[in-house]
Protein backbone atom coordinates (compact mmCIF):
# COMPACT_ATOMS: atom_id res chain seq x y z
CA UNK A 1 0.00 0.00 0.00
CA UNK A 2 1.57 3.46 -0.69
CA UNK A 3 0.08 6.79 -1.21
CA UNK A 4 1.58 10.20 -2.76
CA UNK A 5 1.43 13.13 -1.14
CA UNK A 6 1.16 16.49 -2.84
CA UNK A 7 1.87 19.99 -1.73
CA UNK A 8 0.17 22.46 -3.58
CA UNK A 9 2.13 25.73 -1.98
CA UNK A 10 4.08 27.89 -3.83
CA UNK A 11 6.40 27.84 -1.69
CA UNK A 12 9.12 25.44 -1.07
CA UNK A 13 9.71 24.45 2.53
CA UNK A 14 7.00 26.69 3.56
CA UNK A 15 3.94 25.14 6.79
CA UNK A 16 1.90 23.14 4.44
CA UNK A 17 4.95 21.20 2.95
CA UNK A 18 6.13 20.82 6.46
CA UNK A 19 2.89 19.37 7.70
CA UNK A 20 2.86 17.01 4.67
CA UNK A 21 6.42 15.72 6.10
CA UNK A 22 4.74 15.03 9.28
CA UNK A 23 1.78 13.25 7.76
CA UNK A 24 4.50 10.81 5.85
CA UNK A 25 6.35 10.44 8.77
CA UNK A 26 2.99 9.29 10.67
CA UNK A 27 1.84 7.01 8.00
CA UNK A 28 5.48 5.36 7.53
CA UNK A 29 5.30 4.37 11.07
CA UNK A 30 2.21 2.41 10.40
CA UNK A 31 3.57 0.76 7.68
CA UNK A 32 2.47 2.61 4.48
CA UNK A 33 5.27 3.89 1.85
CA UNK A 34 4.45 7.29 0.99
CA UNK A 35 6.02 9.99 -2.01
CA UNK A 36 5.79 13.86 -1.93
CA UNK A 37 5.71 15.97 -4.63
CA UNK A 38 6.05 19.51 -3.96
CA UNK A 39 3.92 21.46 -7.16
CA UNK A 40 6.52 24.62 -6.12
CA UNK A 41 8.74 23.67 -9.03
CA UNK A 42 6.42 22.06 -11.47
CA UNK A 43 4.74 24.45 -14.22
CA UNK A 44 1.12 23.05 -13.50
CA UNK A 45 -1.23 25.24 -16.79
CA UNK A 46 -5.13 25.38 -16.53
CA UNK A 47 -7.23 23.13 -18.26
CA UNK A 48 -8.57 24.81 -21.04
CA UNK A 49 -11.85 22.45 -21.11
CA UNK A 50 -10.98 21.17 -24.42
CA UNK A 51 -11.84 17.40 -24.33
CA UNK A 52 -8.87 16.54 -25.95
CA UNK A 53 -7.96 14.39 -23.24
CA UNK A 54 -10.87 11.53 -23.94
CA UNK A 55 -9.84 8.33 -24.77
CA UNK A 56 -5.87 9.35 -24.76
CA UNK A 57 -5.46 9.07 -21.52
CA UNK A 58 -3.31 12.47 -20.82
CA UNK A 59 -3.48 16.09 -21.78
CA UNK A 60 -2.37 17.86 -24.83
CA UNK A 61 -0.79 20.69 -22.32
CA UNK A 62 2.46 20.35 -22.58
CA UNK A 63 3.95 21.21 -18.85
CA UNK A 64 4.39 18.45 -16.01
CA UNK A 65 0.83 17.29 -15.53
CA UNK A 66 1.26 14.02 -17.11
CA UNK A 67 3.79 13.19 -15.25
CA UNK A 68 1.97 14.02 -12.19
CA UNK A 69 -0.27 11.97 -13.38
CA UNK A 70 0.94 9.17 -14.39
CA UNK A 71 2.53 9.39 -10.71
CA UNK A 72 -0.89 9.77 -9.18
CA UNK A 73 -2.32 6.81 -11.00
CA UNK A 74 0.81 4.53 -9.55
CA UNK A 75 -0.24 4.77 -6.03
CA UNK A 76 -2.82 4.12 -3.98
CA UNK A 77 -4.11 6.46 -2.20
CA UNK A 78 -3.52 10.44 -2.29
CA UNK A 79 -3.17 13.27 0.04
CA UNK A 80 -3.65 17.28 -0.92
CA UNK A 81 -1.91 19.74 1.20
CA UNK A 82 -2.67 23.37 0.60
CA UNK A 83 -2.44 26.95 2.08
CA UNK A 84 -5.00 28.91 2.17
CA UNK A 85 -4.76 32.12 0.19
CA UNK A 86 -7.85 34.78 0.21
CA UNK A 87 -9.71 31.93 1.73
CA UNK A 88 -9.41 29.52 -0.86
CA UNK A 89 -6.96 26.70 -2.09
CA UNK A 90 -4.17 28.44 -4.19
CA UNK A 91 -4.49 28.55 -8.06
CA UNK A 92 -2.12 26.05 -8.24
CA UNK A 93 -3.58 23.25 -6.56
CA UNK A 94 -6.78 24.09 -8.17
CA UNK A 95 -5.36 23.57 -11.81
CA UNK A 96 -3.71 20.81 -10.93
CA UNK A 97 -7.05 18.91 -9.35
CA UNK A 98 -9.25 20.42 -12.19
CA UNK A 99 -6.63 18.57 -14.63
CA UNK A 100 -6.71 15.89 -12.93
CA UNK A 101 -10.35 15.51 -12.52
CA UNK A 102 -11.08 16.12 -16.38
CA UNK A 103 -8.26 13.62 -17.35
CA UNK A 104 -9.41 10.59 -14.94
CA UNK A 105 -13.14 11.20 -15.83
CA UNK A 106 -12.24 10.98 -19.51
CA UNK A 107 -10.73 8.12 -19.25
CA UNK A 108 -12.56 5.41 -17.19
CA UNK A 109 -12.77 7.15 -13.91
CA UNK A 110 -9.37 6.34 -13.64
CA UNK A 111 -8.87 7.53 -9.84
CA UNK A 112 -11.94 5.62 -8.77
CA UNK A 113 -11.68 3.44 -5.58
CA UNK A 114 -8.51 5.12 -4.51
CA UNK A 115 -8.51 7.20 -1.31
CA UNK A 116 -6.92 10.10 0.12
CA UNK A 117 -7.71 13.51 2.45
CA UNK A 118 -6.93 17.31 2.41
CA UNK A 119 -5.37 19.63 4.15
CA UNK A 120 -5.86 23.71 4.47
CA UNK A 121 -2.96 25.53 6.18
CA UNK A 122 -4.09 29.04 6.94
CA UNK A 123 -3.35 31.66 9.66
CA UNK A 124 -6.88 32.73 10.61
CA UNK A 125 -9.55 31.58 8.37
CA UNK A 126 -10.64 30.11 5.46
CA UNK A 127 -9.53 26.37 6.21
CA UNK A 128 -12.62 24.82 6.04
CA UNK A 129 -13.89 26.56 2.83
CA UNK A 130 -10.30 25.02 1.19
CA UNK A 131 -11.24 21.90 2.74
CA UNK A 132 -13.96 21.60 1.04
CA UNK A 133 -12.92 22.40 -2.23
CA UNK A 134 -10.46 19.24 -1.50
CA UNK A 135 -13.08 16.63 -0.77
CA UNK A 136 -15.19 17.54 -3.54
CA UNK A 137 -12.80 16.80 -5.85
CA UNK A 138 -12.24 13.66 -3.85
CA UNK A 139 -15.45 13.22 -4.12
CA UNK A 140 -16.22 13.63 -7.79
CA UNK A 141 -14.08 11.49 -8.62
CA UNK A 142 -15.40 8.07 -6.72
CA UNK A 143 -12.61 8.23 -4.24
CA UNK A 144 -12.85 7.26 -0.63
CA UNK A 145 -12.58 10.26 1.69
CA UNK A 146 -10.03 9.79 4.81
CA UNK A 147 -11.09 12.10 7.81
CA UNK A 148 -9.77 12.85 11.30
CA UNK A 149 -11.48 13.53 14.56
CA UNK A 150 -11.98 17.09 13.34
CA UNK A 151 -11.37 18.81 10.03
CA UNK A 152 -7.94 18.28 8.59
CA UNK A 153 -6.79 21.88 9.18
CA UNK A 154 -3.81 23.52 10.49
CA UNK A 155 -3.47 27.15 11.91
CA UNK A 156 0.06 29.33 10.84
CA UNK A 157 0.93 32.68 9.89
CA UNK A 158 4.62 32.30 9.88
CA UNK A 159 7.09 29.73 8.48
CA UNK A 160 7.44 26.95 11.16
CA UNK A 161 4.66 27.84 12.85
CA UNK A 162 2.31 24.84 12.36
CA UNK A 163 4.79 22.24 13.67
CA UNK A 164 3.96 24.17 17.00
CA UNK A 165 0.37 23.98 16.43
CA UNK A 166 -0.15 21.11 18.39
CA UNK A 167 -3.90 20.81 17.63
CA UNK A 168 -2.68 20.64 13.98
CA UNK A 169 -0.11 17.85 14.54
CA UNK A 170 -3.16 15.50 16.52
CA UNK A 171 -5.12 16.03 13.77
CA UNK A 172 -2.22 14.44 11.28
CA UNK A 173 -1.96 11.78 13.56
CA UNK A 174 -5.80 10.78 14.15
CA UNK A 175 -6.02 11.23 9.95
CA UNK A 176 -2.62 8.64 9.79
CA UNK A 177 -4.39 5.89 11.87
CA UNK A 178 -7.78 6.08 9.78
CA UNK A 179 -5.66 5.75 6.93
CA UNK A 180 -4.08 2.37 8.59
CA UNK A 181 -7.57 1.72 9.67
CA UNK A 182 -8.85 1.94 5.55
CA UNK A 183 -5.73 -0.02 4.42
CA UNK A 184 -6.61 -2.86 7.28
CA UNK A 185 -10.24 -2.73 5.64
CA UNK A 186 -8.94 -3.00 2.46
CA UNK A 187 -6.71 -5.61 2.59
CA UNK A 188 -9.25 -7.53 4.26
Amino acid sequence: MNILLISGSPRKKGNTEMLLEFCSQEVEIRGIKTDLVCLSDKIIHHCKGCNKCRDRDNCILQDDFNRLYRQVLDYDGLVIGTPVYVGMPTSLIMAFIQRLTMVAFNNGRSLSGKFGGGFAIGGEAGQLAAITDLIKFFLVNNMVVIGSDYWNIGFATKKGDIMENDKSLKYIENFAENLLNHVKLMEG
